[in-house]
């Protein structure tokens, strides 16, 4: 499978980047690099889609399963390229804000991304399969176990684009084959992630 990561450099925090045989991890990482190594440990063929190639540790870089790719999440133009050629797509590029004390660009990376898809699939011949997309989104979008259809985020209203990503979604983005990637916190220290639902 050919899969796109948006925002493969994902919080490396110290540039520390391992492969290993039979599975892949990350020391101290986060979601993109997660998902760029995970991806790699299912044999997918990656496009790391990056505004800073050179935040990629070498090893990324030269891997021959990888393809690097300059670009910024809220230019269609540059994402309906990197997206032509992919089977799937995981968009790791914006969290969110913590309300009120900032704002991110969140919303604004969907809705490009959800547009590109579009253009790219209505040029595909008819029954070629759907591109898949993957959404960071995050915990406050979660059930609350015994909650009775609460989400974590009606209790603490932090990260609103998510809430807003989601309404677009489900409104705006029906003809996209999607899913929400809601991971728990990431700690520092050593993160294990493998993808058992790709295709």
């Amino acid at each position: 499978m050919r899969v796109l990561v948006i925002g493969a450099a994902g919080k490396l925090l110290n540039g520390s980047f391992m492969l290993c045989p039979r599975e892949a991890h990350l020391h101290k990482g986060r979601v993109g690099s997660a998902a760029l190594a995970a991806c790699l440990a299912k044999n997918h063929v990656v496009t790391a889609f990056v505004r800073s190639p050179s935040k990629l540790p070498l090893e990324v870089r030269t891997h021959p399963r990888i393809r690097v790719v300059r670009g910024d999440a809220t230019s269609p133009a540059s994402l309906v390229e990197a997206i032509r050629d992919q089977d799937a797509i995981i968009q790791t590029a914006i969290y969110g804000s913590n309300s009120p004390w900032g704002t991110s660009d969140s919303e604004k990376v969907i809705r490009t991304i959800v547009t590109a898809i579009k253009e790219v699939q209505s040029s595909r011949r008819l029954g070629a399969t759907p591109i898949r997309l993957w959404v960071l989104s995050g915990q406050v979008l979660l059930d609350i176990p015994g909650g009775r259809g609460k989400i974590e985020g009606d209790v603490i209203p932090i990260h609103p684009e998510h809430y807003q990503n989601y309404a677009f979604l489900q409104q705006d983005a029906r003809d996209v084959d999607w899913s929400l990637l809601c991971p728990g916190r990431i700690e520092e220290g050593e993160v294990r992630v493998l993808l058992y639902q790709c295709r």
